[in-house]
């Protein structure tokens, strides 16, 4: 098909339907769209060179041994892996007049594996600026800019030009029109944070960084997004598009708008780098899973060397690579199993083919345990986007790590917990939690506060920790903190810490009390680094000991040994238990690692909570855990992260652990009728009164799901 300017703007422009889908609940069952029963997803990313040297019928033969149910294949946008007769969209230089593409689609049709095609519209080659200066991103100077990458020739295009709204829908349209496709995939897009951006249109919109320039991007981003969704729908009512998003805790998007137009949220989360702990992969479930209601989530595990120094056509550690993809299913997602090149065939390194193959074969025996229907954790986090985005600590790091503080205490406790996103907390939301926690959630509307303060007053618990609630919205600061009658608490000094070399605070225990068990032996605790100066009426457990200084020895005292200022208030309101802890604990725990800050945290969460647990889980190691309510009745996840990497690096092997003592109060009267371990691939022997449970795993290795089915 030939396709002139004017045929090119038709088709780029042709009106589509918006969707939103939100607008219709996660649907099971064989009723369901496929992409809604999609268990398995794998895909060879193709360099430009792979058309001369791929072999097409071993890649589709491949997938197939793997049980995927469906594969990327790749479009691009900048590289055309088929004949494409869209201006500006380069042939491969290795085509010589095949239709890769196409032969990969009918390969991976032949085998009964479905089809999305792979899109990029983030970047174009330098020859194109001269002739469509107007489609790429800017710098504050004005001049075009390159993939950060620094790839030769390659430069970054923006949203809100008709690169996206004309040009990626013409490839698409044309793509839909000649292959049996089942949906389209950008790469690159809209990725995990809004990028700065100085071109004509966005110069109109305002600065980048700012929350007008963000308000307008996600506009923006939910345009397209149903613009390029109508047009995979005019394939066939089922097909669908989805974006590149992940991030995690961090992510710059506003998550939730996104979540309410997306049927598919695909996690490009590949693996860890550098100083990164090992449970990237369930953290971002957790993300993901507090905005798209039991919708497909996918969790991109890369088999190629993440990290730094890195290596993209390298297998990483087997063991690796399995602990990502337990992480995905254990937390909800969908395994999509990635390498890139097929050199010589299939791949220099061949490797990491076993690897995915011998977990998705498990995975396909036990798919039916992995059909989710809701997480049954009573505990969430408020996962509170604005703060991430635009709150600006007071020291060193970033605002995900008074989470990551809070994470780590309750992964260390075993404890099961969601997010819960702040645009979400209505009481159909909060009505499964009998407490919440938000670790520094700063940014809050009056309308969110009003909000907690019903989940009080209807009998939840509450826990908050630093500045939380002290800006509206908009990050403007509050003269007192926006939930400080609920918590019975005044701001009574802006926020402090140790500056240069000095000791943080202390926490000088006043009192016997749950907080302080098992501190024995000591009349202060390590305190927080920072804190917001507070008052609170009452007798209190902890009291503030200011920083002193650290150096030189003989200096090391302080001359304000006790002050009546709270390091920690706790209240009771009916049903309800309340925390605040003036500091900035969760990060401070963080960075510093210090287990008798973690214990603070664990042992606040435990009195807030009653110390109840529908699950319980006791035995050596480090795990995580899930426990999630599934088709054929109930499962829990145990991850085992008992591993000298676990904080840094990559897992080069499993080091098992067990026993482990499990109690597991069910949420209804059922009958058990079968109980297996999933792993082990053995049954289980359970003991059940009531609808409490009990049993024991005697040994998990990397990963263990201990999955009962049973009767109502």
């Amino acid at each position: 098909m030939d396709l002139t300017r004017r045929r090119f703007v038709t088709l780029a422009g042709a009106t589509v339907l918006g969707f939103s889908a939100s607008s219709a609940p996660a649907a099971q069952g064989p009723l369901a769209p496929w992409h809604q029963r999609v268990r398995r997803v794998g895909q060879v990313n193709f360099s430009e060179r792979d058309p001369a040297e791929a072999n097409v019928e071993a890649w589709a033969d491949y997938w197939a041994s793997a049980r995927v149910d469906a594969v990327l294949l790749n479009v691009t946008g900048m590289i055309a892996f088929y004949p494409s007769q869209v201006p500006f969209h380069r042939r491969s230089r290795f085509l010589n007049g095949r239709d890769f593409f196409g032969e990969c689609c009918n390969a991976a049709k032949a085998r009964g594996i479905r089809v999305i095609g792979r899109l990029s519209p983030d970047l174009q080659w330098e020859e194109v600026v001269s002739q469509k200066p107007e489609w790429f991103m800017r710098d504050r100077q004005g001049h075009p800019a390159p993939v950060f990458s620094q790839a030769p020739g390659l430069y970054q295009t923006c949203v809100f030009t008709s690169y996206f709204s004309e040009f990626t829908p013409a490839v698409m349209r044309e793509v839909n029109g000649r292959y049996d496709v089942d949906g389209l995939y950008a790469n690159g897009w809209p990725n995990f944070r809004v990028p700065s951006c100085w071109c004509e249109a966005c110069r109109r919109i305002g600065e980048p960084g700012t929350m007008e320039y963000h308000r307008a991007y996600m506009d923006r981003c939910l345009e397209i997004w149903d613009l390029y969704d109508g047009i995979a729908r005019e394939k066939r009512p089922e097909n669908l598009f989805f974006g590149n998003l992940g991030g995690g805790i961090r992510s710059g998007l506003d998550l939730k708008r996104l979540g309410d137009h997306a049927w598919w949220f695909n996690a490009d989360n590949q693996g860890r780098t550098g100083a990164t702990p090992a449970w990237g992969a369930a953290q971002q479930g957790r993300v993901a899973q507090a905005v798209m209601k039991g919708r497909t989530i996918t969790n991109v595990t890369g088999a190629w060397s993440t990290g730094s120094p890195m290596w993209r056509n390298a297998h990483k550690s087997p063991a690796e690579a399995e602990s990502w993809m337990a992480q995905t299913v254990a937390s909800g997602m969908v395994i999509w199993y990635h390498w890139l090149g097929a050199q010589t065939g299939l791949g220099e390194d061949r490797r990491w083919q076993e690897t995915g193959r011998r977990f998705l074969n498990w995975h396909a025996r036990h798919e039916e345990h992995f059909v989710n229907r809701q997480s049954i954790a009573d505990l969430g986090i408020v996962l509170g986007q604005r703060t991430q985005t635009f709150y600006e600590p007071p020291a060193p790091g970033d605002a995900g790590e008074y989470v990551e503080g809070f994470y780590y205490a309750l992964l260390e406790s075993r404890t099961p917990f969601d997010f819960v996103h702040e645009d979400d907390l209505s009481p159909e939301t909060l009505r499964k939690y009998s407490a919440l926690i938000l670790p520094n959630v700063a940014f809050l509307s009056d309308a969110q506060c009003r909000q907690l303060e019903a989940f009080v007053h209807s009998g939840g618990s509450l826990l908050a920790t630093f500045e939380t609630g002290l800006y509206d919205e908009r990050g403007r600061p509050r003269p007192d903190f926006g939930l400080g009658k609920l918590f019975g608490i005044q701001k009574a000094g802006e926020r402090q810490g140790a500056r240069g070399f000095m000791n943080s605070s202390y926490f000088r225990i006043e009192q016997p009390h749950e907080i302080v068990r098992a501190f024995e032996d000591t009349n202060w605790l390590p305190g927080s680094e920072w804190r917001v100066p507070t008052r609170a009426d009452g007798q209190h457990v902890l009291t503030l000991v200011p920083p002193f200084t650290a150096y030189p020895t003989e200096a090391i005292h302080t001359d304000v040994p006790r002050t009546d200022e709270p390091a920690i208030v706790l209240r009771e309101q009916g049903r309800s238990r309340l925390v605040y802890l003036p500091g900035d604990v969760g990060r401070t725990a963080w960075r510093s690692g210090h287990p008798d800050v973690t214990r603070l945290i664990q042992n606040s969460v435990n009195w807030m909570t009653r110390g109840r647990r529908s699950v319980q889980v006791d035995g050596e190691g480090v795990v995580e855990l899930f426990a999630w309510e599934t088709e054929p009745g109930f499962a829990l996840h145990v991850l085992n992260y008992n591993n000298p990497n676990l904080h840094r690096g990559s897992i080069r092997r499993h080091y098992p652990i067990g026993p482990q003592e499990v109690r597991w109060q069910l949420p209804r009267a059922v009958t058990i009728r079968n109980a297996s371990l999933l792993r082990a691939e053995a049954r289980l022997p359970v003991r059940q009164k009531g609808n409490v449970v009990e049993f024991t795993i005697p040994r998990v290795e990397d990963y263990e799901v201990a999955a009962l089915e049973v009767t109502d």
